[in-house]
């Protein structure tokens, strides 16, 4: 089954609530209702997002209107062993059918791999998801976070249907390995973290301090004080183009990577329904090439500092 999914996606890491300072359960379920009226008809969620909190928020959410949304969900991270990874076929099978539980659904949209397991062949990984799906429990098989080798190896084994990285102007490890590879082999790739975890929108005038436990800390390095020059003149130049365009920072960011040669679509995370429907208002940006070059060069060069 060919999905036809939307440009935004709706993020959910954030509504899960742990690693994002908690979660306002009623706010929530108001920006998934608003994605009906602004045209954003696809969710990504997954187990690991509160511990199965955000797949819970969407399955209520979502109820008597389940058809309408495509839901895109994940396996392979035992959270009862500290988020261990986890692809072996009787996982995945334990981890979707919980999944189907929380979503209040009997299907799912399309089902990705978290992240790759170097304990599981690859092939074993593939061909329980094919069994689940000639079952009809899921419809379409994605993968976030592979190198492109598994990605290749992964396609031996059943039809991809995404690639889910990271991937924005801070972050351009694919550029010259798994975004060509998937162009050459159909994969549509759905990027996650476009927003730089909210950096990019140009909210913040100095580096920002969070607790230990929340993901800004830990899993996204260009919020360290020390990046924070480089990583500025990037976010003036987004601030520059968006006063042009009577814009914002976070909408041409976004509307950067929607226009890189691949990208079938970006993953805006929205804590309530005033997120949501800003994110929206990137498809209306649209870059010159001049504008595209601009950012690319700074991009190019904070990301290189990056990288040491």
């Amino acid at each position: 089954m060919s999905l036809e999914i939307s440009k935004i996606i709706l993020g959910t890491w954030a509504i899960g609530g742990s690693s994002w300072g908690g979660t306002n359960e009623k706010e929530a379920a108001e920006a998934i209702d608003a994605c009906f009226e602004a045209g954003v008809t696809t969710i990504d969620t997954a187990p690991a997002y509160g511990n199965g909190k955000a797949e819970e928020i969407i399955g209520k959410a979502l109820k008597g209107r389940r058809e309408k949304i495509i839901i895109a969900t994940k396996c392979g991270l035992d959270m009862e062993a500290k988020a261990a990874k986890n692809l072996s076929p009787a996982f995945i099978e334990k981890d979707l059918n919980n999944s189907l539980r929380r979503l209040e659904t009997d299907y799912i949209d399309l089902y990705q791999c978290h992240w790759p397991d170097p304990n599981i062949p690859i092939s074993e990984t593939m061909g329980a998801l094919m069994k689940l799906k000639q079952d009809g429990k899921i419809l379409n098989i994605g993968v976030c976070n592979f190198n492109t080798a598994q990605i290749e190896e992964a396609a031996k084994y059943a039809p991809l249907f995404s690639y889910q990285p990271q991937y924005s102007l801070l972050e351009r490890g694919i550029d010259k390995g798994e975004l060509p590879l998937c162009a050459q082999k159909g994969i549509k790739v759905i990027t996650y973290g476009s927003l730089g975890a909210g950096l990019l929108s140009g909210k913040y005038s100095a580096p920002p301090v969070f607790e230990k436990s929340d993901a800004r800390s830990f899993f996204y390095k260009f919020f360290k004080e020390k990046y924070w020059n480089d990583v500025n003149r990037l976010i003036e130049e987004l601030r520059t183009i968006a006063r042009e365009k009577e814009s914002q920072p976070g909408h041409v960011a976004l509307a950067w990577t929607l226009s890189r040669p691949g990208v079938s679509a970006v993953i805006a995370g929205a804590r309530n329904t005033g997120q949501l429907l800003d994110n929206v208002k990137a498809l209306s940006v649209k870059l010159s090439p001049d504008e595209m070059e601009r950012l690319d060069k700074i991009s190019t060069h904070v990301c290189e500092i990056l990288s040491v």
